[in-house]
């Protein structure tokens, strides 16, 4: 045995998220910025796993993971993340999958995706951020629907609208979509799946659009509308934690205008000094906030 180590991407809420074909679904949107990192060091003269109880999740999933091998238990966990908790973005989903990959690798295991994803949904409902890039996933019965792939380049400004969502006790609660929120929500899919495979940003953005916003008959969200309308100025689209407080603006500025994109950056930054917000910027290339004459607070 040796001290194992583990992580794991948080996400910014989901592209979308609904009911299809009658069952759960959500598809991930994972953050490469945002990660929990763990540390497990073992240790025989302990018989359980020890950690803050900020973490007993964590723990928990430590301790399924080492009775199901008929392991030794005994070891401290210690967890170091940038995910910001209660917020829709997966913070406690990368808790459990980063602290049962460091102790994998503490015991040199070889896990499985569908193994980790097995022990996290059997303690709560998980974001399937066990699997790398896009994926289909049933977060209520923690299973696999489809692997989609890597988006194309994107950039993302995030906005945190403030107050926390408990995710497990939001989940308990039925939401009956209606006829036509159905038919697009399964557009919204199909929208991603064509965006990935020709890496199209533009039909992502429709699909995400779509799901905020029936999101928003049944999460709304503080300056929902606003956030729209800015989007429209960078020919974007929405991203919304479907049971969280985030949402955010998603773009592609190679798409936009000089003139465009400057005007909706000026436009962003007065919009966040008015309403208090601290934008965060997002992105999956290398390429940072240009031409931007006022920064981003």
């Amino acid at each position: 045995m040796k001290v194992g180590y583990g992580d794991c991407n948080g996400t910014f809420g989901e592209l979308v998220q609904g009911i299809l074909e009658n069952k759960p679904f959500l598809l991930t949107f994972p953050i490469s910025e945002l990660k929990t990192k763990a540390v497990f060091i073992p240790q025989f003269s302990e018989n359980k796993i020890i950690g803050h109880e900020l973490f007993s999740k964590a723990i928990l999933a430590c301790q399924k993971l080492l009775t199901r091998f008929n392991l030794p238990s005994g070891g401290y966990l210690r967890l170091y993340s940038s995910i910001p908790r209660g917020k829709g973005m997966a913070s406690s989903s990368a808790d459990i999958v980063a602290s049962i990959v460091a102790v994998a690798d503490s015991y040199s295991l070889s896990l499985s995706e569908e193994l980790i994803s097995e022990i996290a949904s059997d303690i709560e409902p998980t974001d399937g951020v066990m699997y790398k890039d896009i994926v289909a996933y049933d977060y209520l019965n923690g299973t696999l629907i489809e692997k989609l792939g890597k988006l194309p380049p994107y950039h993302l400004i995030g906005f945190d609208l403030g107050g926390t969502v408990d995710t497990v006790l939001y989940n308990q609660q039925k939401i009956h979509y209606t006829s036509q929120q159905l038919q697009d929500l399964k557009s919204a899919y199909d929208l991603v799946k064509i965006g990935i495979k020709h890496q199209y940003l533009p039909s992502i953005m429709s699909a995400s659009t779509i799901s905020a916003r029936i999101n928003e008959q049944y999460l709304p969200k503080p300056l929902f509308h606003q956030i729209d309308y800015l989007s429209s100025l960078c020919q974007g689209g929405i991203v919304t934690a479907h049971s969280g407080t985030i949402l955010g603006i998603l773009y592609d500025p190679k798409e936009v205008e000089g003139t465009s994109l400057q005007q909706f950056y000026e436009k962003l930054n007065t919009f966040a000094v008015r309403n208090q917000l601290i934008p965060r910027f997002y992105s999956n290339t290398s390429s940072k906030l240009k031409n931007l004459s006022t920064p981003i607070r």
